[in-house]
């Protein structure tokens, strides 16, 4: 095992860490100190350390787990303590939170910034309830995981109880398009199959391009500033293209975005992984590096089913679980980076009322969060073939079919139809990439409702029937002095087998491929062709005649 793999499942350990094994690890006097104050008689025998220890640790966090006396402990607490302890389970995510962020936050909701923050939390330290460890050079408070399940109970009760409004008055924005992330990804690699799609020095894609993607994916009409990654794309284009990328769903080459080594593979995996993959992109590119939005996150994720949640309202819970030490943009966070992107990965319903966004959880979104089965999904499978050469595909098509469709067809409009053209270039382009008019035609039938038009399947056959009828050939030609040295050449046994044919009286030619080879027969039988202009001349009997 690696040193970054090992590191990494040491911390999640950490992070998992249960009420006996934090116990465990405290000196004996303090676990002691712990039991005494709950009332819990110690061991007999003391001796051996290790099973002492071990026995105690695990009658005093029986006795914590139990919900009635974990909420009696927490009625001894003081509004500061009660403060820190719910900000240490909850802030991002149970995570735990940094020693110094936590002082510094206490100290400023208390107004009291001289005082030092560590005295609130020393009280729930000696409770057995907070507990403190290292992850590189700073120390962390968390609470272990077994017990933060029984604290979140009791502090998201609250919330949900403040946050959340009537169902009833709940009107998504948006109709629910549970394809559109789906669709937009086999659209955007479709894209860059077809299209020779330009990059400048810097790795920006030419405006063309971004305006023609821009149509496909239904980019939002937004300003450019409201995108966070670092080149300015829209920020639909922006997410999918940087996680095609981050994934090698497609690479630059030679200043051209081409399909990368993954893209084949990826699109046969099940469309729940294509989802799995978008939204663990989206935690890792928007999520592990703000605190703020992990516990916001966390909250909503958590929430029950069909739990309406008001933004507004966790904003205003945020004031006390924000461990930043300025939630300056969090608003514009929240809504960009959190609400926009959940909702178009169909993580979330929202809905805009009186400057408030109110949020809930869809099917596919508990899927995600782990808290519930993956919801079945129902693709349509079925086109309209029109006898114009259109073919109308519902925006809900399955992506595979859509994959293949794009292929041989060009894009005219994108509605929830979306209007295809089939064009003698469409089908030729296709052809390029390995179609047959055949496997066009077959496709068709296969899948369009009504049986395909008469015209459409002699136009697609018609059409095949030009392609590979002119061919280009990568040759050289071969030029003699003379029509009885170019057929001199030609029936050498030694030089014939390296030329394809005789072209004109004088003109013979060449694999480019059998090139070397062929200078070095010519040679070897006296002849001396000009292989370079500068070339220094032989006094032979045939020198300068090839």
């Amino acid at each position: 095992m690696g040193e970054p793999e090992f590191s990494q499942r040491v911390e999640k350990e950490k992070h998992n860490m249960n009420l006996k094994d934090a116990l465990v690890a405290l000196p004996t006097e303090r676990l002691n100190s712990i039991a005494y104050f709950y009332g819990i008689a110690l061991p007999d025998s003391p001796e051996p350390a290790a099973n002492y220890e071990s026995e105690l640790s695990a009658l005093v966090s029986a006795h914590l787990l139990i919900p009635a006396n974990t909420l009696v402990a927490m009625n001894g607490l003081n509004e500061e303590e009660i403060l820190a302890l719910r900000m240490i389970t909850l802030a991002g995510g149970g995570s735990g939170v940094i020693v110094e962020q936590c002082h510094q936050k206490l100290n400023q909701l208390s107004r009291k910034w001289r005082r030092n923050g560590f005295k609130v939390i020393e009280g729930l330290i000696t409770r057995g309830i907070v507990f403190t460890r290292r992850e590189g050079y700073r120390q962390i408070y968390f609470v272990p995981t077994d017990l933060r399940k029984v604290l979140t109970e009791f502090f998201l009760t609250d919330i949900f109880q403040t946050s959340s409004i009537d169902p009833g008055r709940f009107s998504p924005r948006y109709r629910h398009d549970f394809a559109a992330p789906l669709r937009h990804m086999c659209l955007l690699l479709s894209y860059i199959r077809k299209e020779e799609v330009r990059v400048t020095q810097a790795g920006t894609m030419f405006k063309k391009s971004q305006d023609e993607l821009a149509v496909i994916i239904e980019e939002d009409d937004l300003s450019l500033d409201e995108s966070f990654f670092p080149v300015r794309y829209p920020p639909r284009l922006a997410f999918l293209l940087y996680f095609a990328k981050s994934n090698s769903l497609c690479d630059e080459r030679n200043n051209t975005l081409r399909l990368g080594s993954e893209a084949d593979k990826w699109l046969d995996t099940p469309y729940s992984r294509w989802r799995r993959d978008l939204y663990e992109y989206w935690t890792q590119t928007f999520m592990s590096q703000d605190s703020d939005l992990q516990t916001l996150f966390w909250i909503i994720a958590s929430s029950p089913a069909n739990t309406v949640i008001s933004i507004s309202g966790l904003l205003a819970e945020m004031d006390a679980l924000s461990t930043s030490h300025s939630s300056h943009g969090l608003n514009l966070r929240v809504e960009k980076n959190l609400v926009d992107i959940l909702e178009y990965l169909g993580v979330l319903e929202v809905c805009h009322s009186r400057n408030d966004i109110m949020v809930r959880v869809t099917e596919i979104g508990r899927a995600l969060f782990g808290s519930a089965p993956w919801p079945e999904e129902k693709f349509d499978t079925d086109i309209y073939v029109q006898s114009n050469f259109e073919a109308l595909v519902p925006c809900t098509i399955e992506p595979k079919i859509l994959w293949s469709i794009d292929g041989f067809a060009e894009i005219i409009k994108v509605d929830q139809m979306i209007v295809y053209k089939l064009s003698r270039n469409s089908v030729y382009r296709a052809m390029l990439h390995g179609y047959t008019p055949q496997t066009i035609e077959q496709f068709l039938e296969e899948h369009s409702k009504s049986p395909l038009p008469q015209n459409v399947s002699y136009s697609i056959a018609q059409w095949g029937t030009s392609y590979g009828r002119i061919e280009f050939e990568d040759v050289i030609l071969l030029k003699c002095d003379s029509k009885d040295l170019a057929d001199e050449l030609m029936l050498s046994p030694k030089i014939k087998p390296y030329l394809k044919k005789k072209v004109g009286p004088r003109y013979l030619v060449v694999d480019r491929e059998s090139y070397e080879s062929l200078v070095t027969a010519l040679s070897e039988e006296g002849y001396m062709p000009k292989v370079k202009p500068s070339a220094p001349r032989v006094a032979t009997e045939h020198a300068g005649r090839i």
